[in-house]
């Protein structure tokens, strides 16, 4: 039996789970949690080990799907599996959300934290959801990629349709097996796993105010456009909502007047006997939040980035 591996990477919500369980031969192992970061889509669980499925393309020649989670915190999983359990895969796959504010430093990212894996692998960067953000389109990745100096293949699939994930697995394995039926492959996953539209859709979505809200100690939320203007809120106080206006101002006089100390993104007004007011900038985008004085600046701080990384702006200015 000749046996081969491939390692899916990518953020939350970028579609690994679902692209190894669509072409899966076998019950998938997945590890999964309560999720804590956040995406438009936000999806109630999240892998926290990795996922694991077999996919068979012949009598003897076998490939293994490897997920890591997206989430950062269990990065220690993306070393076990680039140092172990995949440490000898043909290739890479780099699952990119194309919903994300910006698609591009997700490639940056996993880019440079899998630099010394990918040295030795083919990378496919497989790009998702570009039926709900057709932008940016094939051609503006390839433009993009090429100032960064990653010269390597992008393909536009849909996650949940067998045909697309094994088109993927298709340029990575055959070259080096060419005596794959993969139309076979094709209709036998079809009959098998099927494929429609609703095939495996969102549990559930949540705004960012949802999510803001489900997070320890928050006890309201406001988010800003990089016009300062309000996209959303939930905090009734207009005292409240008026003095986290002024300080998300503030930060941007704050980083043209004072540019020796650098960007500042972050201002926290907090005491021992009132609520803590926070103003957490990224990019073209702020998240002000009202949270409880027994919060630590630094679990408060985590929690902003959580759910600021994962957040698109435009959905919330419709």
């Amino acid at each position: 039996m000749k046996d081969y591996k491939i390692l899916f990477t990518g953020s939350v919500c970028s579609g690994k789970t679902t692209a190894i369980r669509s072409v899966s031969d076998i019950e998938t192992l997945d590890t999964d949690a309560q999720a804590s970061d956040v995406t438009v889509r936000r999806k109630k669980n999240t892998t926290i080990a990795m996922d694991y499925g077999v996919l068979d393309l012949n009598d003897d020649t076998r490939v293994h799907l490897y997920g890591t989670p997206g989430q950062e915190r269990f990065r220690f999983m993306w070393d076990m599996l680039t140092s172990e359990f995949a440490h000898d895969a043909i290739g890479m796959v780099l699952l990119v959300d194309n919903t994300r504010k910006d698609p591009f430093r997700d490639i940056r990212f996993y880019a440079k934290e899998f630099g010394d894996y990918l040295r030795q692998r083919r990378l496919i960067i497989a790009v998702t959801h570009s039926d709900v953000e057709p932008s940016p389109d094939y051609n503006r990745y390839l433009s993009e990629l090429k100032g960064l100096g990653v010269m390597t293949t992008v393909m536009f699939v849909d996650a949940r349709d067998p045909r697309a994930i094994l088109g993927v697995i298709e340029e990575l394995i055959s070259a080096v097996e060419r005596e794959i039926d993969w139309d076979k492959v094709s209709d036998r996953l079809l009959d098998t796993n099927g494929f429609s539209l609703d095939f495996y859709k969102p549990l559930y979505e949540e705004t960012l105010l949802d999510a803001a809200m489900n997070k320890r100690g928050v006890l309201g939320a406001m988010h800003l456009g990089d016009a300062h203007d309000v996209l959303c809120s939930n905090i009734d106080d207009a005292s409240v909502k008026t003095l986290l206006l002024n300080i998300d101002r503030l930060t941007g006089a704050i980083s043209d007047k004072a540019s020796f100390m650098g960007a500042v993104n972050n201002v926290v007004l907090a005491g021992p006997d009132v609520d803590t007011l926070s103003v957490f900038n990224d990019q073209n985008q702020a998240l002000c939040l009202r949270s409880d004085k027994a919060i630590s600046l630094p679990v408060l701080k985590q929690q902003a980035s959580d759910l600021l990384q994962w957040s698109i702006e435009n959905d919330y200015m419709a």
